[in-house]
């Protein structure tokens, strides 16, 4: 029960952090939807960063890669890659849209991986006997962790908020026993990172 709650401080940390170089961004630049959108990414940016200087000083691994990269990755990735160039919506705005894409479905998948199916999977690892209870207990933790974008949504949503904010929580839910799975099977986070790639370009 500590190390969940240590887990989940971890999480409120993160949140707090994204929102603090938010709050510093829109010191300088006026809030809108797309300006939102970049200083999110620049924050997840920054804190990934952060992440994985500190777990490297610490020899913390995160699973990242699979022991053996097989054509099932090849393809994986040859997939993900080709749907983010070729998916017309992506471009309807022209350049806003492909940073919007970049951010959605490279940095997020990138930032929420590594904290869910990298480092917390592999602390709970450490605490349960049986790994269907991290995958478990990470997908909880993945659903609530959504409840950390209420200041984007309260941006974008006039009226609705908990109505919204418990869609995004049950949408992480749903990703996150997709995802879980996916890391069950394969015991990396690059696939997932993939899948969750894949996942949010059809779910922007």
């Amino acid at each position: 029960m500590k190390t969940i709650m240590l887990l989940v401080v971890l999480l409120i940390v993160l949140q707090a952090g994204l929102f603090c170089i938010k709050q510093i961004i829109f010191l300088f630049v006026e809030r809108t939807d797309y300006v939102d959108k970049i200083a999110s990414m620049i924050g997840m940016g920054i804190l990934t960063t952060l992440f994985l200087l500190i777990l490297k000083a610490r020899k913390i691994p995160l699973s990242v890669f699979p022991n053996r990269f097989n054509k099932f990755y090849v393809i994986g990735t040859i997939v993900a890659f080709a749907l983010l160039i070729a998916t017309p919506s992506n471009y309807i705005d022209g350049f806003p849209s492909i940073i919007i894409l970049i951010y959605g479905s490279v940095v997020t998948p990138i930032f929420e991986e590594l904290i869910f199916r990298g480092y917390i999977w592999n602390k709970l690892n450490t605490i349960f006997q049986k790994e269907w209870a991290t995958y478990i207990v990470s997908t909880v933790l993945f659903a609530f962790w959504h409840l950390g974008y209420i200041d984007s949504l309260a941006f974008r949503v006039e009226t609705g908020l908990a109505a919204a904010m418990l869609w995004k929580v049950i949408t992480g839910l749903c990703f996150g026993i997709v995802l879980g799975i996916l890391r069950l099977k394969t015991r990396n986070c690059y696939s997932t990172m993939l899948l969750h790639s894949i996942m949010n370009i059809f779910g922007r």
